[in-house]
C-alpha cells in the first residue's frame, strides 16, 4: 500500500510550468505506467516462448522510448510530450503489428493516444485535425505491410492466447482510464459551472449586507404569489416596514453599528416570517413583507406582533445597547391596482404612521 501511495504521488507531481493543465500529464503518466511493465513482460516472454528476437527488440525499444517520454513529462510541456507519445506509439505498435499480424491487435493502442489528443481541451482544432490525418495515414501504412485479418501466432496455442488476450485486456484498461479521466473532468467542470451559476444567481437575487432577497428578486417572487392567489382565489397583503430614527443609530454609533442592526433585524425577520410569508430588503432601512393568504386585519395582527418583538429586544453592539422601534404600512393586494400601486399605497400608510408618532402598524 505504501508503494502504491508513492507511485500515485509520483504520477500526480505537478508540471514545472505554472500555466500548464496538470490533468493531461497525470493521464499520460498513468497510461505509460501501465504500458511500460507490459512491454517489459512481453519482451521477456517473446524470448522464453521462442517468438524470436524481433519482438523482443521492438518491445524493449518501446520500453526505452516510453520511459524517456515518462521522464520528459516532468521537465517539458504536456502537449509536446503528448505528440511524442502519439508518434512513438504509432511507430512502435506499427512494428509490432507487422511482426505479429493485424489480429494480434497491437495497432489499437494508437487509438488511445488519438483519444487523448482529441479530448485534450488545450489542443486546438487544427492540431487535432492534423493528428487525425496522421493516424489515418499511419493505419493505412501499417495495414498495407500487414496481412489484414491474420497473425503469425498459431491459434489455440499459449503464445496466441497470451499475446492476443493480454492486448485486449490492456487496451480495455487504458480505454477505461481515458474514459474515466474525461468523464470526471466533464463532471467536475459541470459541477463548477453549476456552482458558479448558483453563486451568480445568489448574488443577483440577494442583498449582500442582510442576506435577504433584494428588490429585483422580491418583485419576481411577488409575481409568483399574484399568479397563485389568482388561481387559488386567496387574498394577500404587502407591507413596508421602516426602522424609526435609523439615521440616529448611524450618527451616534457609526455606520458599522447601523450595518449590525440591519443584519440582526434581517435574521429576526427571516425567522419570524418562515411560516407566514417572506421578507426582502427594499432599500436603505426599509423592508418589504409579503403575507400570502391574509387579509389586512390578519396581516396587521402579525406585523404588530413583530413590532413588539423588535421594540422589546435589546441589540448589543460592542459596549452599546441599542433599542429600536419600527413603523409598518399595510395594503391588501388589488388585481385592479396591481403590485406597484399596492406597494405605493403601503408606503403612503407607512408615511402616515411616521407622521402620527411612529412605532405602529397602519392599515
Amino acid at each position: 500500500m505504501g508503494l502504491f501511495r508513492k507511485l500515485h504521488a509520483f504520477i500526480i507531481k505537478e508540471s514545472p510550468f505554472e500555466d500548464e493543465a496538470n490533468g493531461l500529464l497525470f493521464l499520460m503518466r498513468t497510461v505509460l505506467v501501465i504500458w511500460m511493465p507490459f512491454y517489459f513482460v512481453m519482451g521477456i516472454y517473446s524470448l522464453i516462448s521462442g517468438l524470436g528476437i524481433k519482438p523482443f527488440l521492438v518491445f524493449f525499444t518501446g520500453l526505452l522510448v516510453y520511459g524517456g517520454i515518462f521522464a520528459e513529462t516532468y521537465t517539458r510541456r504536456s502537449q509536446r510530450c503528448l505528440y511524442y507519445l502519439l508518434v512513438s506509439a504509432t511507430v512502435i505498435t506499427g512494428f509490432l503489428t507487422i511482426v505479429f499480424g493485424w489480429r494480434a491487435s497491437f495497432q489499437n493502442f494508437v487509438y488511445i493516444c488519438f483519444l487523448i489528443v482529441w479530448y485534450d481541451p488545450t489542443t486546438g482544432s487544427r492540431r487535432k485535425a492534423v493528428s487525425s490525418i496522421f493516424m489515418a495515414v499511419s493505419m493505412c501504412v501499417i495495414s498495407y505491410f500487414t496481412p489484414f485479418g491474420q497473425t503469425v501466432l498459431t491459434p489455440g496455442t499459449a503464445p496466441h492466447f497470451i499475446v492476443v488476450y493480454s492486448n485486449i485486456i490492456l487496451f480495455s484498461i487504458c480505454l477505461s482510464i481515458v474514459a474515466y479521466y474525461f468523464c470526471n473532468q466533464y463532471i467536475e467542470s459541470e459541477h463548477k459551472l453549476r456552482e458558479y451559476n448558483s453563486r451568480l444567481k445568489q448574488i443577483a437575487e440577494t442583498d449582500p449586507l442582510t442576506g435577504l432577497m433584494n428588490r429585483r428578486s422580491a418583485e419576481q417572487e411577488i409575481r409568483v404569489v399574484v399568479k397563485e392567489s389568482t388561481r387559488l382565489k386567496y387574498m394577500f397583503c404587502l407591507a413596508i416596514g421602516d426602522i424609526d430614527f435609523f439615521k440616529n443609530v448611524n450618527d451616534t454609533y457609526g455606520h458599522e453599528a447601523g450595518d449590525f442592526i440591519l443584519q440582526s433585524l434581517a435574521e429576526e425577520f427571516k425567522n419570524f416570517m418562515k411560516a407566514r410569508g417572506f421578507v426582502a430588503r427594499w432599500g436603505g432601512e426599509e423592508f418589504l413583507f409579503v403575507l400570502p393568504r391574509m387579509n389586512g386585519d390578519e396581516a396587521m395582527a402579525v406585523l404588530d406582533e413583530l413590532r413588539h418583538i423588535v421594540k422589546n429586544k435589546e441589540y448589543v453592539y460592542k459596549e452599546h445597547t441599542i433599542k429600536l422601534t419600527m413603523t409598518f404600512g399595510i395594503e391588501e393586494f388589488s388585481k385592479i391596482s396591481g403590485v406597484e400601486k399596492t406597494i405605493e399605497e403601503a408606503d403612503k400608510k407607512l408615511y402616515l404612521g411616521k407622521q402620527n408618532g411612529r412605532d405602529q402598524v397602519v392599515f
